[in-house]
């Protein structure tokens, strides 16, 4: 099935206010009720990012070695919530770490995540103000984390966390957390689960996707990219997928849309059906589009990106959310659902 047709007509979306002056967006993340929450900062890590970058790409280290660390250090973050014109202020406090990750807890409070974690402590619990209330660990390597309507946070690792974290133990288990990929946390830190993968699927090398709903959470994982359902106390539910290499998953009913994948792919939205019980049934190709990404030019080998990555892509219950040239996209499952059964519809 060939991607042809544009997905923007399909989102609801509109452009985001500019932020304030002398900020920089160093890390976004969609909350449970669907609000945006930009984390920003003072300290110009963007402008580090491409030295560091530029260096690389013309094979010769930069000189003086990275500074993103010690700019984090003394940088400072402030939370904001978008609003249709502007921005609400939230919470500030010092950033330490050039890789932030965040969500809000039911009370306002929020939790603040180092990616890249170089101490055991990377994660932080701050008062809606901005103090500190709690430091825990939830290991290296980070690519997702999320608080579920019941204030238990989801965490997926990306693969150099699910083969890494060596030296991160908890009684009872042979093996860090981060090694079955998906793990859930109590709001206070300790493990609450390490979901159990159902049988029939590959081995769990990269939690690609994962989307965090109202009582558990979504995973599309690489190598074979199932769609897996885990809900606390209930049974794993899976089905198979030819989606290969999708990076967001918003779940409605009996259909998922999956946005992403691999060079040309990368701006691929693909709605599927999800038939049956979970038990490792085909979920069915039913559409795809073109999400409104940035073209770069033309590749330079058969590894480089043909689509420039979005500031944002993920999925929070039944909604899809994108993040380009400061305009944010959100495909509802449903709208989309509606829209492809009225073109199957012989009337149009």
């Amino acid at each position: 099935m060939s991607v042809v047709r544009p997905a923007a007509g399909l989102a609801t979306g509109h452009p985001l206010p500019p932020l304030p002056e002398g900020r920089q967006a160093v890390g976004r993340s969609v909350l449970t009720e669907g609000t945006l929450a930009m984390l920003v900062t003072d300290v110009d890590l963007q402008g580090e990012h491409r030295r560091v970058n530029d260096a690389w790409r013309s094979s010769i280290p930069p000189d003086p070695p990275a500074r993103l660390w010690e700019l984090a250090a003394n940088g400072v973050g402030r939370l904001l919530l978008a609003r249709p014109k502007e921005w609400d202020e939230g919470a500030s406090f010092p950033l330490e770490t050039p890789f932030p990750l965040c969500d809000r807890f039911s009370d306002g409070r929020w939790l603040i995540v180092k990616s890249r974690a170089r101490d055991a402590t990377n994660a932080r619990v701050l008062s809606p103000e901005g103090a500190l209330v709690q430091r825990f660990r939830l290991g290296d390597g980070i690519e997702h984390v999320a608080i579920d309507a019941d204030d238990r946070i989801w965490v997926g690792w990306f693969d150099e966390g699910v083969v890494g974290n060596d030296n991160w133990r908890l009684p009872g288990h042979d093996w860090a957390p981060s090694s079955n990929g998906v793990a859930c946390f109590a709001a206070d830190g300790p493990l609450l689960s390490l979901p159990d993968w159902p049988d029939g699927t590959s081995i769990i090398a990269d939690c690609y996707a994962q989307n965090v709903t109202g009582s558990g959470a979504w995973v599309c994982p690489y190598t074979e990219f199932p769609l897996v359902c885990f809900e606390p106390d209930h049974p794993t539910r899976w089905w198979r997928s030819d989606v290969a290499g999708a990076k967001a998953i918003a779940v409605d009913g009996r259909h998922a849309l999956l946005a992403g994948g691999y060079r040309e792919d990368a701006a691929r939205l693909a709605l599927v059906e999800l038939a049956g019980e979970g038990d490792g049934e085909q979920a069915s190709l039913l559409a795809t589009w073109i999400m409104p990404l940035r073209r770069l030019p033309p590749p330079s080998n058969d590894w480089a990106p043909v689509w420039d990555a979005p500031d944002l892509l993920v999925g929070r219950g039944g909604v899809l959310h994108l993040i380009v040239d400061h305009r944010w996209y959100r495909w509802h499952v449903e709208t989309v659902v509606a829209a492809w059964r009225r073109d199957q519809s012989p009337t149009g």
